[in-house]
């Protein structure tokens, strides 16, 4: 099996969802009572950081491996 880089925004997203998933159903089976403001702001907010992860992530790689910024010119 290959190896593949470690992608911290996909591990980030997918702990996000796996806490939001359980605050709906508990909220569904009337069991848990989130304010429905509450819920429907918590999965913008997950992508959101995940996206921030995303960009820092992408930005560390790219300072590490020594690749030329976006807007730079070689000569």
């Amino acid at each position: 099996m290959r190896r593949h880089a470690f992608e911290p925004a996909r591990l980030l997203l997918g702990l996000a969802l796996l806490g939001i998933a359980p605050a709906h159903v508990l909220t569904a089976l009337g069991r848990w009572d989130v304010p429905l403001p509450v819920l429907l702001s918590l999965l913008p907010a997950a992508l959101l950081l995940t996206g921030a992860t995303a960009a820092v992530t992408h930005f560390a790689r790219r300072r590490r491996c020594g690749a030329p910024a976006a807007g730079s010119v070689r000569r």
